[in-house]
């Protein structure tokens, strides 16, 4: 009698170890999915879900030309994507995360998220391995650092992402390695509250693990000039760059940065602002 209810313990504990470890399991597989909001899951409210007060008159503001896009002169030859229909509620993301500033889309990539950039009180690391909703996540979040401000006006600004191997977060930037990939996608376009901007993709490459922001002093004119020229003809043994693309350091440029199967590497993808378009 005894031996059988031993028989019956052992069977017991092991199925409570076997619970516990598919429980593991399936925590570690949820952190290392994508966490970000996808754009349809941002829908903006619909006219049945605003409610206006009762006995408030409501007078109809002047319907405005929409601003057209001017295209900047050096670019006009290239042909980048539109828009489309990209919008998104940013009073909806601000109410899930104040850090929420801007989205991020590349046509033809996975490349379509929410941008964050840390508080105060958060080092400059903390999406990366956190999501939108600050909940510890191994994707992280597309992020930049408190360096780079959110109105997208600085010489170079920062976008930081991860490789994963499910492709979501940055991992097709890794696409534009393939020359044909590279000359047939050539638009990066960032969405903030008021703003739509365009940028060219002009170049893309393996690069070391310096941080940019800080290795580089482009408060200095000529310091910014050799940089932006040291990015149109990389240092690097697999690169892409478009041709016939000046800069000047009047320019504006988006750097896309995410790892490489190579240690201590990473992989750039940069893009030079062409319109910047009141929404």
């Amino acid at each position: 009698m005894k031996k059988k209810k031993r028989i019956i313990w052992v069977i017991v504990l092991i199925l409570c170890v076997l619970v516990a470890i598919v429980g593991s399991t399936l925590l570690i597989l949820s952190n290392l999915s994508s966490p970000s909001v996808r754009r349809e899951e941002i829908a903006p409210a619909t006219a049945d879900e605003v409610t206006e007060k009762p006995d408030e008159t409501v007078e109809e503001a002047p319907t405005a030309e929409p601003e057209q896009p001017t295209i900047d002169k050096r670019f006009s030859s290239y042909e980048l994507a539109d828009a489309g229909d990209l919008d998104v509620d940013f009073d909806q993301l601000k109410s899930i995360n104040t850090d929420i500033y801007a989205w991020i889309y590349i046509p033809n990539t996975k490349v379509d998220y929410p941008v964050v950039r840390g508080a105060r009180d958060q080092d400059d690391f903390y999406y990366l391995n956190h999501n939108i909703y600050r909940q510890y996540q191994f994707s992280g979040s597309v992020y930049s650092e408190l360096k780079n401000n959110p109105d997208m006006h600085d010489p170079v600004t920062v976008l930081y992402g991860h490789n994963m191997r499910d492709g979501s977060m940055f991992a097709t930037l890794h696409n534009f390695s393939n020359a044909d990939f590279f000359e047939n996608n050539k638009t990066v376009l960032v969405l903030t509250e008021d703003k739509l901007f365009t940028y060219l993709i002009y170049a893309a490459y393996s690069f070391d693990d310096r941080h940019i922001l800080n290795s580089y002093d482009f408060n200095n004119v000529e310091s910014f000039q050799e940089y932006l020229d040291s990015t149109l003809e990389p240092r690097s043994y697999q690169y892409n760059v478009r041709e016939n693309v000046e800069l000047t350091t009047e320019d504006r440029i988006l750097t896309l940065s995410t790892c490489t199967d190579s240690s201590g590497s990473r992989y750039l993808v940069q893009g030079v602002l062409v319109n910047e378009q009141k929404r």
